[in-house]
């Protein structure tokens, strides 16, 4: 999945342009899960994606990779031992299918169905309500056992296979996990929590499916919010250019 998260890493990184939302989020976490390692961001060319003809080769591609992948945020709380709201996740998420299976059928008229699952990867982001004890979760080298179920009321695609989990005392391999995707705008992840000592709490990690709908209006915003600072509605003519850095090593509470 190297190649697909480079690929993501250019879309997003030319969508960050103009969007302060998803943008300047999602394409450092986007590339620090491509990498695996220590990530610095640098500064987008303006050039690219909000501004001009880039703008349509950009949709062109994401439409193109949502053939084939699904991807979205995490943005999930989770209980603590006593079962009382603890923690929040959040971070970003992917999925890569077989080609051509993300197809719409009469019996799914909301989102695609999923058939065999040639990779997972997410980046989780977890800490207390309180804003301590901040650490991070790696999930990877997902292997789908058994066939995907669909369920025709719901709308939605069970998918399970085994994960590595990042943990405190190291990657804990073969995690028996759980994925559901509702509607296609819904993700719901549940590691065995035995494997990763109810970590998670007694919830699965919730997220959100990025949609072609939700890229254009992240862009509508970046248009407006560039329109406002070349007026000078925005606090000022100039636009500081973006770039963060994140510590790539994951670890546990």
């Amino acid at each position: 999945m190297k190649t697909t998260f480079k690929a993501v890493v250019v879309v997003l990184v030319a969508f960050a342009i103009g969007s302060g939302i998803f943008g300047i989020a999602t394409a450092p976490a986007m590339a620090q899960m491509q990498s695996g390692g220590n990530t610095t961001t640098t500064t987008p060319d303006k050039s690219m994606g909000m501004y001009g003809g880039a703008r349509g080769d950009m949709m062109s591609m994401m439409r193109e990779m949502m053939t084939n992948h699904k991807w979205g945020m995490i943005s999930s709380i989770q209980n603590d031992e006593q079962g009382q709201p603890g923690w929040i996740v959040a971070g970003h998420w992917m999925l890569e299918m077989g080609s051509g299976q993300n197809s719409t059928t009469t019996s799914d008229t909301t989102g695609g169905r999923i058939g065999n699952v040639s990779g997972f990867h997410a980046m989780l982001h977890m800490v207390r309500l309180n804003g301590s004890a901040m650490h991070n979760h790696e999930i990877s080298n997902f292997t789908q056992t058994g066939d995907p179920t669909f369920d025709t009321n719901t709308n939605t695609t069970t998918i399970t296979g085994t994960a590595t989990i990042t943990m405190r005392e190291g990657p804990v391999p073969n995690v028996p996990t759980t994925i559901q995707i509702a509607q296609d705008k819904v993700i719901a992840i549940t590691p065995d929590a035995a494997a990763v000592q109810n970590h998670f709490g007694n919830t699965p990690i919730y997220g959100i499916v990025v949609s072609p709908e939700m890229i254009k209006d992240m862009m509508k915003y970046g248009d407006n919010m560039h329109m406002m600072n070349m007026t000078g509605m925005g606090g000022g003519m100039t636009q500081e250019p973006m770039g963060s850095t994140i510590m790539g090593n994951s670890s546990s509470r």
